[in-house]
């Protein structure tokens, strides 16, 4: 009941001040103009935030009457908000410069930080400098965070429902009463700011909201209520202003600059309206709070609630990308095959005395050259071109066939390739967390086309691709079908090569055409091979349970054996090619990486959760959807289907073996 009497008063002061201040504001032209940040379109009245600021002030004055003892806790929070809100304030009336608000915030924050710990008796070093830290973050995260209409105002509501709940299920009667002054102030200024005519909070609204939650959240900590507890309603306005900056700063980008990165302002631009936007941000906050609770109500350990919440706030991070309705958003779209997989009938005939090698210089490339050399085979090395390719357009395989025909290179490779029998493909870029860029693409989609036009030219009677089996993506088996599931830009480019090649290999004038899919290739000196070995030999080596399950690891000698064979067999070959399952367990990889010693073997639950945050993390950042497949594989393995030239492994594999072992003789 004593919630409410503060509570309801609060509201009404918060939702009818605006009547005293609106007239005061216009006249003082305090507006804000659209900028390149903004989600508003016309100029408006801004610095409303006096008015839950009037209704903060009252809730506190009331609080302080009804708990006299603490007296000083309500005084700190109260005294520290009200201090940044009118340095927000301030901000609206002049525009401070960064360094010296910035100069303002640490001030404020630290002096509330150094009273918390005198005040709650946390002597513990690093409780103030915290406690400093959290409420500057959280103070600019407000900021950065009000950019849409309702968005604050419901954050409010939330994060102060969610402190009064905290402050009932530790018996903390001031963070529960503070908990209702929050809630009751910035929802009393809701319909002001959800109208058509627009009423923004401004400054000194957002630096009264960060403030009051940073400041509450640091001395209700301090006095011993759940970390969980606290933080958990907070976790969705950290986490899009932490990864909006990180994103920023790795793209070099000036993080001061008015920019449309958040993921709030990206569900707008997707087309969702203000209201909807505010209400699925609360709805993360509100989720976020009960997790904790439930969590804390059963006696759970904490780090479950902590990964549930990360799983929803990456959610929340991944939606933009759900919701943009163009085509290609997704950058991963293959067109459907029009063709069924060909096969290269046997002939009684056929010459493989000179070999071209394409990207003889590389890894896979070197290896084959040194296979065919020493069964005395004609080599030419052949340097692959640098091409640069869209990745949007690169799906319009009609359109890359077009190009790869008219490409000034085409001429220059066909003469090097004229005297060969056999093309072997062994170029492009195998970086499975490389980003969706020209290069990527050039390299393993629009190549592949140039040399099938270059060999048809030249005359050549085969072609042999290297691929990569990761087009086929998780799926449980892998296969030789033409089915492809990319996950990532460095499987989408190299899925585009395989499907423009099927679609070039129909035309008459063109050599025969095989693609080898290759899986997890190994070798003496490579950087993967050497990062493995490194892992296994780590306290992080594991797997998921059961340990048995097969591996796609395999070696650098039996790949450039099976090209070799593909080159030069007179059997019939299926266009399509898996590399053949060397025999390895996931446990035993590992195992043998690390002479012997076992991994440790997790629950498969937990290293699912895992790769799925991964993979939402990936919608996010690109480049963690590579790297959370290598960590996939290395755990959960995957099983290959028998194909061309392909029986069970009766045994592990001995080139392997002397790979992992550290032995390549």
């Amino acid at each position: 009941m004593i919630y409410a009497m503060i509570a309801v008063p609060v509201f009404v002061i918060s939702a009818l001040a605006p009547f005293a201040f609106k007239p005061l504001l216009q006249r003082w032209g305090v507006v804000d103009v659209p900028n390149d940040r903004s989600s508003h379109s016309a100029t408006t009245l801004r610095a409303g935030g006096l008015a839950p600021l009037v209704g903060w002030l009252a809730g506190i004055a009331a609080a302080l009457m009804v708990l006299p003892a603490d007296a000083w806790v309500l005084g700190i929070v109260g005294m520290t908000a009200v201090s940044l809100a009118m340095l927000g304030f301030v901000d609206d009336l002049k525009g401070l410069p960064a360094a010296p608000r910035l100069g303002a915030q640490a001030l404020i924050a630290a002096s509330a930080g150094l009273l918390g710990a005198a005040v709650t008796g946390n002597s513990v070093w690093w409780f103030a400098p915290l406690g400093a830290l959290l409420i500057i973050g959280y103070v600019n995260a407000a900021n950065f965070m009000d950019g849409i209409n309702g968005l604050s105002g419901l954050h409010g509501l939330a994060v102060g429902i969610a402190f009064m709940i905290a402050g009932a299920m530790s018996s903390t009667s001031w963070l529960s009463l503070v908990g209702a002054v929050i809630a009751a102030a910035f929802a009393g200024f809701l319909p002001w700011n959800l109208q058509k005519a627009g009423f923004f909070l401004g400054d000194v609204g957002s630096y009264l909201l960060g403030g009051a939650i940073g400041v509450t959240a640091i001395l209700a900590i301090g006095e011993g209520v759940p970390v969980l507890l606290v933080l958990a309603p907070l976790a969705v306005y950290v986490v899009d202003t932490s990864v909006t900056m990180a994103r920023r700063m790795a793209g070099g980008e000036n993080i001061m600059a008015p920019h449309r990165m958040h993921a709030y302002q990206r569900l707008t631009d997707a087309g969702l309206s203000h209201v909807t936007v505010a209400v699925v941000v609360t709805c993360v906050s509100a989720i976020s709070t009960l997790i904790a609770v439930l969590v804390i109500s059963f006696d759970l350990p904490a780090l479950v609630a902590w990964l549930a919440i990360l799983v929803i706030c990456i959610t929340y991070l991944t939606l933009p990308s759900w919701c943009v309705s163009a085509p290609h958003s997704s950058g991963l779209i293959v067109p459907p095959s029009t063709v069924e997989v060909h096969t290269i009938p046997a002939a009684k005939e056929h010459s493989a005395r000179t070999w071209a090698v394409v990207g003889a210089s590389g890894f896979v490339g070197s290896a084959v050259v040194a296979r065919l050399r020493r069964g005395g085979a004609d080599v030419i090395e052949v340097q692959a071109p640098r091409l640069r390719q869209d990745a949007i357009t690169a799906t319009d395989l009609a359109g890359m066939i077009a190009a790869a025909a008219r490409h000034p290179e085409r001429e220059r490779v066909a003469a090097q390739v004229a005297s060969a029998d056999v093309v072997i493909n062994a170029a492009g870029l195998a970086t499975p967390d490389a980003s969706a860029d020209d290069h990527l693409y050039g390299a393993n989609a629009l190549l592949p086309a140039l040399l099938a036009e270059a060999c048809a030219e030249a005359g050549v009677a085969r072609l042999v691709h290297l691929s990569s089996a990761a087009v086929q993506g998780r799926r449980p088996i892998l296969t030789s079908s033409s089915e492809v599931a990319p996950f990532s830009p460095y499987s989408h480019s190299k899925a585009l090569g395989e499907r423009v090649l099927l679609l070039m290999a129909q035309q008459e004038r063109m050599p025969q055409i095989v693609v080898l899919r290759a899986t997890s290739v190994q070798g003496a000196g490579r950087r993967t091979t050497e990062r493995l070995i490194r892992l296994a030999q780590s306290p992080f080596s594991s797997v998921a349970t059961p340990a048995s399950a097969p591996s796609v690891t395999s070696s650098i000698t039996r790949l450039a054996e099976t090209t070799v064979d593909l080159g030069a067999t007179r059997s019939a070959i299926p266009g399509i090619v898996l590399q053949p399952w060397e025999g390895f367990s996931t446990g035993r990889v590992l195992e043998v990486a690390a002479s012997g010693r076992s991994p440790r073997t997790l629950p498969r639950w937990c290293c699912r959760l895992f790769v799925t945050c991964g993979y939402l993390s990936g919608r996010i950042l690109p480049r963690v959807t590579g790297v959370t497949r290598r960590v996939e594989v290395m755990w959960f393995g995957q099983a290959q289907a028998m194909g061309w030239n392909q029986a069970a492994a009766a045994s592990e594999s001995s080139e392997l073996h002397r790979i992992l072992g550290g032995d390549a003789g």
